[in-house]
């Protein structure tokens, strides 16, 4: 018996000890939970789901008192939902950048960043990141910057295993129009029609992008619809008109697929990925889709072919993709600790690790993506150049480009060359010239209705195209 009650004591010990530990670790967690703050953060970029998933989660495991709580927002919808939050003055403690920054300033709903982004950190970035109505106001940083400047430019992918089949060593790979066509008419016969070239669509946007890129070799003059020479929308150029009319060339001789007129982006990427097709023109957002979701990995990229084989360059900084913060938030210290880790850390997670784009920040070491990553980069780097804004020395014109863009019927020549590609339009030149007569009445009469703004404001005289503009010229 004896044995019998020294064993139910040392139970009874046991238990009252362990009951004593669990309620010590019930205590701590309660005092955690008390000391933890929860971030709400909305996300409207749907390829960055799950590098931000990641992001968050290291973060998180660095930082057990504060919370994330991400919502992806519907691609078709999240501008909507952001513009509910702001009238109902419910924005969440950050989100990615989707409104107009001059609004979001204007109506201090948005905190600057200038203790994140200091003088030295900003130098951390590539030359162009930090502009008016994009990532900064009046000198003041607005965005956390995802994707360098320089992204964004079309490229020629080019399907390996479709070249090979046909004999077509890479070292052939067409540079200019002519030779385009040449190689084009070698794969239908050498194929007996059963693989077409190029794969395309006749979206607006994919056309005005290939377009506007293609014509930069023959009127570099005018870079999408301005020209910072003369001061002046220029939607007509002799380089958009040899532009299009080669793209319809190639849709007439069949080098171009006889369905392409009616398939999505999404429809031609999988026929180029599939083998359908040897040739397929995107941007560098491509190369990642051809890797995880075709699991086609045997591509390769160049340059443009142009009508001469010339350089031809896209529009660097044309939009700000990144994250904002909420003037109202009540948890600032803790949104800057997430800024100042990401800073660290969210360049290589999103872009480096995925091949989505060119991270902002340089020198971002980690193990790319696909092999072909580098190659896409060297070009972005090449053929994305900055140019003159006219936001960087009179911060009145930011108003002044929304009022004209608002009064054009057409800020785009996508949906003519959609027509034209089609047959709706038959003279894409008289359909150019209408667009680029509109344009400029248009901003002669905002010019005259107002004393802020003058053409002056447009014109850059010591620009030259395919040369950086940098903070320099400015201060010319």
């Amino acid at each position: 018996m004896g044995k019998i009650r020294y064993l139910l004591f040392v139970i009874l010990i046991v238990m009252l000890t362990t009951a004593c530990a669990n309620s010590e670790d019930e205590n701590a967690q309660d005092n955690n939970d008390e000391d933890s703050v929860t971030l709400e953060l909305w996300n409207r970029y749907p390829e960055l789901r799950k590098p931000f998933d990641k992001l968050i989660s290291n973060f998180e495991d660095d930082h057990p008192n504060i919370k994330i709580n991400k919502q992806d927002l519907p691609l078709d919808s999240h501008q909507a939902q952001l513009q509910t939050a702001v009238s109902s003055g419910e924005l969440p403690d950050m989100f990615t950048t989707a409104l107009d920054l001059v609004d979001l300033v204007d109506n201090d709903l948005v905190k600057d960043l200038d203790e994140v982004f200091t003088d030295d950190v900003r130098d951390e970035f590539f030359e162009g990141t930090w502009w008016e109505n994009g990532t900064t106001l009046d000198g003041s940083a607005y965005v956390f910057p995802f994707v360098a400047p320089q992204t964004g430019a079309f490229v020629l992918y080019y399907n390996k295993a479709v070249l090979e089949e046909l004999g077509i060593n890479e070292d052939e790979i067409p540079e200019t129009w002519d030779e385009f066509e040449e190689i084009g008419e070698r794969i239908l016969d050498e194929s007996n029609g059963g693989i077409y070239p190029l794969a395309w669509n006749n979206e607006g946007w994919s056309n005005e992008g290939l377009i506007n890129m293609m014509a930069t070799a023959i009127s570099p003059e005018a870079p999408e619809y301005f020209n910072y020479l003369e001061g002046e929308p220029t939607y007509y150029t002799e380089g958009k008109v040899e532009s299009a009319q080669y793209l319809k060339e190639l849709y007439d001789s069949g080098i171009v697929s006889n369905d392409a007129t009616e398939l999505s982006t999404m429809d031609a990427e999988a026929h180029f990925a599939a083998g359908a097709n040897a040739f397929w023109i995107s941007g560098p957002w491509t190369g990642n889709q051809l890797i995880n979701d075709h699991e086609f990995t045997d591509w390769g990229v160049a340059p443009l072919p142009t009508k001469d084989g010339k350089p031809y360059y896209q529009i660097a900084a044309r939009q700000a993709d990144g994250l904002q913060v909420s003037k109202d938030t009540e948890h600032w210290e803790e949104v800057q600790t997430f800024l100042e880790y990401a800073l660290d850390n969210l360049h290589e997670i999103f872009y480096v690790e995925t091949g989505l784009g060119i991270p902002a920040k340089e020198d971002v070491e980690g193990e790319v993506a696909f092999e072909q990553q580098n190659d896409l980069m060297d070009i972005q780097l090449d053929y994305a150049i900055p140019i003159p804004k006219p936001e960087q020395v009179n911060l009145e014109t930011i108003q002044f480009n929304k009022d004209f863009t608002s009064a054009l019927e057409n800020t785009s020549i996508g949906d003519a060359v959609v027509g034209y590609l089609s047959g709706a339009v038959d003279n894409i030149e008289e359909e150019l010239k209408k667009l680029d007569q509109e344009a400029k009445d248009e901003f002669s009469k905002l010019l005259e209705e107002n004393s802020q703004v003058s053409r002056e404001d447009f014109i850059f005289p010591n620009w030259e195209p395919f040369t950086p503009f940098t903070e320099e010229d400015y201060e010319e």
